[in-house]
């Protein structure tokens, strides 16, 4: 209940025991100073305004205490509100943890992919130095066991170089044709090469599609 009300219910109560006393405490006339038709007449019109205004301040009090129960209603409706908007806010919270360590997560693994990547060159530069390595290998071996011989067999046709496996890639979100290039090739600027290759799936460099394969040449 508020303050002000608080106040006009005190005022009720207090005028309410005044109209109590007042009522019990009437006074008796001394003599029969007129006729008792007339000092009977008046004595009713008292009693009928005490009671009136018991019944105003008891109808106040009435609405006073439906205004107190209203106030009580919407206190704990307020409460119950305040609750669930904490266990909200709660649960925010702790997902913010998981949010950092997702985004950790995807930093880790956009390392590893051009970690991938840089090994996967170093790979294919390994290929290329093995399949053009035993031409040369096998003419100085020859010299160094056979130093007196005068004519030299003619060096036999060195093997071709291992094409390379065909790549492919799945495009993920946040991926662009500079970004791919840079995981495959160590570089942004071959994205047109990427783009060459795969006319057939994509119109130009922006109309990369989640999900979609391409080829890497």
């Amino acid at each position: 209940m508020s303050s002000s009300s608080l106040r006009v219910a005190f005022v009720l109560v207090t005028s309410l025991a005044f109209l109590s006393r007042a009522h019990g405490q009437a006074p008796v006339p001394d003599a029969p100073a007129t006729p008792p038709a007339a000092t009977t007449a008046p004595a009713v019109e008292p009693q009928d305004t005490a009671e009136a205004k018991l019944a105003v301040v008891l109808r106040s009090y009435s609405l006073l205490e439906a205004e107190n129960d209203q106030l009580k209603a919407a206190q704990e409706k307020l409460l119950t509100e305040k609750s669930a908007l904490e266990a909200q806010l709660a649960v925010a919270k702790n997902a913010l943890p998981l949010a950092d360590q997702a985004a950790a997560l995807h930093e880790q693994l956009r390392q590893t992919q051009d970690q991938l990547a840089a090994l996967s060159l170093e790979n294919n530069a390994l290929k290329t130095r093995l399949a053009t390595g035993p031409s040369s290998t096998g003419l100085s071996s020859s010299s160094t066991l056979q130093p007196s011989v005068v004519t030299v067999a003619p060096a036999p046709d060195p093997l071709p170089a291992a094409a390379p496996a065909p790549r492919t890639h799945v495009v993920a979100e946040g991926d662009t044709l500079t970004k791919i290039s840079r995981q495959y090739y160590g570089t942004t600027s071959r994205w047109s090469e990427i783009l060459a290759a795969n006319r057939d799936v994509l119109r130009d460099e922006k109309s990369l599609v989640v999900g979609s394969k391409l080829r890497i040449p």
